[in-house]
């Protein structure tokens, strides 16, 4: 009867734990971060738990430099591209809708090109008219420190500067999942 009393008792949470998945849908259940599953499914591999990251800075097309502590407070992702990388250039006009849908919040994009030309990266930026912020890696020792062997290689980093995800090889930014996961990564 007791061992009948403690299955029972097992069931009951077993209940409570499939529900908790519904009722709780912004906490982790499996002791993961509550926003791992929404950015797996669109291809990126979550951290255990965020890795400290080395300050950095990169040139913008002006000139001006921009480093990952000045953007503390914000939702970050860095993508590592090219101007002849046809995943790249595929995924380039989502990344300006999702972008131009949450500029207004805690959240900002790196476009940061590895190892062109400046005339080169502004003229095909200023062609195909996109908006979110463009950097230059002109020596490729940034992208070589993230490992961006592959391009589009892009890393997600939470509000204290720190990384949360990673993905190599091309994602679709614009649909409404993605647009949405990063307004809520920033709102918190």
């Amino acid at each position: 009867m007791r061992t009948k009393g403690i299955l029972g008792i097992f069931a009951i949470l077993l209940t409570l734990s499939s529900f908790a998945g519904t009722i709780f849908a912004d906490g982790a259940q499996d002791g993961r971060p509550w926003y791992a599953s929404d950015l797996e499914r669109l291809g990126f591999t979550v951290f255990d738990r965020p890795k400290a990251v080395a300050d950095f800075s990169v040139q913008a097309l002006d000139g001006a430099r921009q480093s990952l502590s000045s953007l503390r407070g914000k939702i970050v992702i860095l993508n590592f591209w090219a101007t002849w990388c046809p995943p790249c250039r595929a995924e380039m006009p989502a990344l300006d809708s999702l972008w131009k849908k949450n500029k207004d919040k805690a959240f900002v994009i790196m476009g940061v090109s590895l190892g062109e030309d400046q005339k080169t990266v502004m003229d095909f930026v200023a062609k195909a008219k996109y908006s979110y912020p463009i950097f230059l890696d002109q020596s490729g020792e940034l992208g070589a420190r993230f490992g961006a062997r592959s391009i589009p290689t892009t890393y997600v980093f939470d509000k204290e500067g720190q990384a949360i995800a990673g993905k190599i090889g091309g994602a679709e930014y614009d649909g409404q999942q993605a647009i949405d996961l990063f307004a809520k990564l920033a709102a918190r």
